[in-house]
């Protein structure tokens, strides 16, 4: 049977850089002003814990006040810092009304303390956060100036923190950005992240590198980890892929990888949050499905080409655009069970909760089965047999697809 031991949020790595916290029962996190997401309170019955606090570093806001709603019993609201905050109101005891605001362009942080304490927490109605937690709106690195040279793949070093298992050969990864044409460090853009076949070991280009790509968006390129033999975990997978593969692993150290990869470029350039999107053929359409799968509610939209979705995956957040070219790998067995592309399309339909009955669509110049409705459509694309036969028409058809 299929682990679904549910990944969450799925912000622990990434922190009030990035991402705010969710709520663990489902409830739309809120975003006020143009870079800061206010905390909401809730209030509880008698003798409940109704919040905890959070944290967030400061951006840029337009300035907005969230309230929680009052309980029974008397209670302590938050204390909140000015410009970018954090905080969340609650009691231990009985419920009460907590503030949370922010506002002005100060660059501080401050938490909230009341509640439980703790960082990027929830409260039962809504979520605590900074630079993000809907994940819309621009980064905190609108208005950085770039030290990056426009269109040209630039590599970054980074030490992954990641599960003992996977320690150390998946600890030092590495991954390239590439800024648009023109860049202007004040305009947030589309990010894709890509990630290519196996072997990949540096920057080989790919198809969202030529055209209107040049000027739209920024471009990273995700690297697999460099490991060898009886360093790769499991002991059958394939060195030089991702983990996160035919026998990826339900935590793969590829998770923690992308979104420490999203909280070094959110401070760096102007990206717009709620525009991430991403795409692979072979190995990286494995390392696209799973990131999509586990990610919904932070990746807008992603595009795999000839790679399913490993058996042993966390149940999907759903929520994303999801496309998929099924190449050579609309069947893939192993142990026993399909995880090929056509059973990875069926996953992300009933993530999303889209309908069974396709329609008849183009997106570029692919022919492609739609299954619109629920919180995000899912589109197969049957473009060719060919093991990586969707990459002349994937990034084409993907952007009209996701409609960025």
């Amino acid at each position: 049977m299929r682990r679904t031991s549910t990944i969450g949020c799925l912000t622990a790595l990434v922190g009030a850089a990035v991402f705010g916290a969710c709520s663990g029962g489902g409830t739309a996190p809120m975003s006020v002003g143009s870079g800061n997401t206010a905390g909401t309170s809730a209030g509880g019955g008698s003798g409940s814990s109704s919040a905890t606090a959070g944290q967030a570093s400061g951006g840029q806001g337009s300035g907005a006040t969230a309230t929680g709603a009052p309980g029974s019993g008397a209670g302590a609201g938050s204390t909140v810092g000015s410009g970018s905050v954090a905080g969340s109101s609650g009691a231990t005891s009985g419920g009460a009304s907590g503030v949370a605001t922010s506002g002005g362009s100060n660059t501080g942080s401050a938490s909230g303390a009341a509640g439980s304490g703790g960082a990027s927490g929830t409260s039962a109605s809504g979520t605590v956060g900074g630079d993000g937690g809907t994940m819309s709106g621009p980064s905190l690195g609108c208005g950085v100036a770039p030290t990056d040279p426009v269109q040209q793949a630039v590599q970054h070093s980074m030490m992954v923190t990641v599960a003992p298992a996977y320690q150390p050969a998946y600890v030092p990864r590495i991954y390239f950005t590439t800024l648009p044409e023109n860049y202007n460090p004040n305009t947030p853009y589309p990010v894709i992240f890509y990630g290519q076949g196996c072997g990949q070991t540096g920057s080989e280009g790919g198809p969202f590198t030529t055209g209107h790509f040049l000027s739209d968006v920024l471009y990273v390129q995700l690297i697999p980890a460099t490991v060898t033999g009886a360093t790769v975990v499991p002991s059958d997978g394939s060195p030089g892929c991702f983990q996160a593969g035919k026998q990826g692993t339900t935590d793969s150290p590829d998770g923690p990888y992308f979104d420490q990869v999203l909280a070094e470029i959110a401070p760096k350039y102007c990206i717009d949050k709620g525009k991430l999107f991403v795409a692979g053929s072979s190995s990286g359409a494995w390392l696209t499905n799973y990131l999509v799968c586990t990610r919904g509610n932070v990746i807008r939209g992603g595009a795999a080409d000839s790679g399913g979705l490993q058996h042993d995956h966390p149940t999907c957040t759903g929520g994303a655009y999801m496309m998929e070219m099924p190449g050579d790998s609309a069947s893939v067995m192993v142990g026993g069970f399909d995880i090929g592309v056509a059973p990875a399309r069926d996953t992300f339909i009933a993530a999303n909760g889209s309908s069974m009955t396709p329609t008849t669509m183009t997106f570029g110049a692919a022919g492609c089965q739609l299954y619109s409705g629920g919180t995000a459509p899912v589109a197969y694309c049957n473009v060719g047999g060919a093991h990586q036969s969707g990459i002349p028409f994937i990034a084409d058809a993907a952007w009209a697809f996701w409609n960025p």
